[in-house]
């Protein structure tokens, strides 16, 4: 082998190895990227399932937060970002690990639909208690209503019994009741073919209570057979009932003793026995006495 072939050779040689050398650090290192890339991957891979747990996380709080309202709007509202969450739950699992870039910003959406949740608690919280101060306030004002209503039946009460004390007080009472049976010449007799007229009088007492002015006076007479005395069929009105009455009267009544005296005119035959005598005014029952005629 002669001197230039040598030459050839070995530049060959080193040509060779150099190129070796040189494929064996590009292997290197594209292993070296390679494996880095692989732990890339791996971490943007725990990356997301991270971010899908999240998300998962935030999807339950959604579901299991109840919301007691009655705001339509902010119901709404409220499933409209549930609906979102599911949504982009849904793309994070199908997006590829290596979209850093598009996980970034389904990050990003994850802390901002987080947001909304917790302003959603918020104006809950803060409805509930405005709305548990409302009831309280509407319990406090129910019961002041109710004691207000509880006062005014107690004091209706004791105004119908004041009222009661005083219709009973002004009622006129008939006193010192006198009966006489007179002769057509108005001479007092016993002889019952004689008596002509029945005089009966009285005292109408004194009462500061009731009112003064014009009252009307009714007498009944009846006989033992319970048989009403009267000249007319005329009547007038006691507890609801129509009775016939044997002579009226109106008189001036002031508030002061008021004599009163009143006749009934004998138009049949008397016969004896006990004749009850009733004195009755605006409706009421004020005196009653009675006569044997003999």
């Amino acid at each position: 082998m002669n001197k230039i072939s040598k030459i050839i050779l070995s530049v060959s040689i080193l040509l060779i190895l150099g190129l070796a050398t040189l494929i064996y650090f590009q292997y290197s290192k594209i292993t070296q990227t390679e494996n880095e890339l692989i732990e890339l991957t791996q971490v943007m891979e725990f990356e997301k399932q991270q971010s899908i747990e999240e998300y998962e996380k935030l999807a339950l709080e959604y579901e299991e937060f109840q919301i007691e309202t009655s705001n339509d709007s902010l119901l709404k509202l409220f499933d409209e970002e549930k609906q979102k969450v599911q949504q982009l739950l849904q793309e994070l699992k199908t997006v590829k690990a290596t979209n850093a870039r598009r996980i970034k910003e389904l990050q990003k959406e994850l802390g901002t639909v987080r947001s909304v949740l917790k302003s959603y608690i918020y104006k809950v919280d803060s409805l509930n208690t405005v709305n548990d101060n409302l009831k309280k306030e509407n319990s406090k004002v129910r019961k002041q209503i109710l004691e207000a209503q509880e006062i005014t039946r107690q004091l209706e009460e004791k105004t119908n019994e004041l009222d009661a004390k005083i219709n009973l007080a002004s009622i006129l009472e008939a006193s010192d009741i006198q009966i006489k049976t007179l002769n057509k010449k108005g001479k007092t007799t016993k002889s019952l073919k004689r008596i002509t007229n029945i005089e009966i009088c009285f005292q109408v007492l004194r009462n500061i209570t009731t009112e003064r002015g014009y009252k009307t006076i009714y007498i009944r007479i009846a006989d033992a057979n319970g048989e009403v005395l009267a000249t007319n069929t005329n009547t007038f009105e006691f507890e609801g009932k129509q009775l016939i009455y044997s002579a009226k009267k109106e008189i001036e009544y002031n508030g002061e003793n008021t004599p009163v005296c009143m006749y009934y005119k004998v138009i049949e035959p008397l016969e004896t026995g006990l004749y009850s005598i009733a004195i009755f005014a605006e409706g009421n029952l004020i005196g009653t006495t009675g006569i044997v005629l003999k």
